[in-house]
């Protein structure tokens, strides 16, 4: 099985997946994942090989330590040996934008209801998510973020957040 398809990844599309040898006589075949988003390759995923053809996920499912993969209209071992070896390619997913920790140091916290919660004043390491650390000793997990202006954060923040 090859690592990459010998030809021009499709246009427009990312790798996320690829195929391996087929497991039993329904269709199944083993997958490979290239992607290290979890969940990439789920069911109702459209993918598309570097033949153009166009094909849909109609399961994913383990089986031990691998994943094996159900494609729509793929019925038969016949069926899924002819796909063997090939990348999947799925559009690109729509992820927020990176914030880098030298954008939020300075800028002022305001929440939902438009109130300023105060600067930040440095980022926190946290395993969960990046804490914001604010000039009152406050943390607010970088994952509440809704938008990073030129002068301010805007966040998301649940019921007694700021309740100390």
């Amino acid at each position: 099985m090859a690592d990459h398809d010998e030809t021009t990844d499709p246009v427009d599309r990312v790798e996320v997946a690829q195929l391996g040898r087929s497991h039993g006589l329904g269709g199944e075949l083993y997958l490979r994942l290239l992607s290290d988003v979890p969940g990439r390759v789920h069911t109702g995923l459209r993918v598309v090989t570097k033949f153009g053809q166009e094909l849909l996920v109609s399961e994913v499912r383990p089986l031990g330590d691998r994943l094996l993969v159900r494609l729509d209209g793929v019925n038969s071992m016949e069926e899924a040996k002819r796909l063997s070896g090939l990348t999947l390619y799925a559009d690109p997913l729509d992820e927020p934008p990176v914030t880098l920790v030298s954008q939020l140091i300075g800028k002022s916290v305001f929440d939902q209801h438009h109130l300023d919660h105060g600067p930040v004043v440095a980022v926190q390491a946290n395993p969960a998510s990046e804490l914001m650390v604010l000039e009152s000793g406050a943390l607010v997990p970088t994952l509440f973020i809704l938008e990073v202006a030129d002068d301010r954060v805007l966040i998301e923040a649940p019921e007694g957040l700021f309740e100390l």
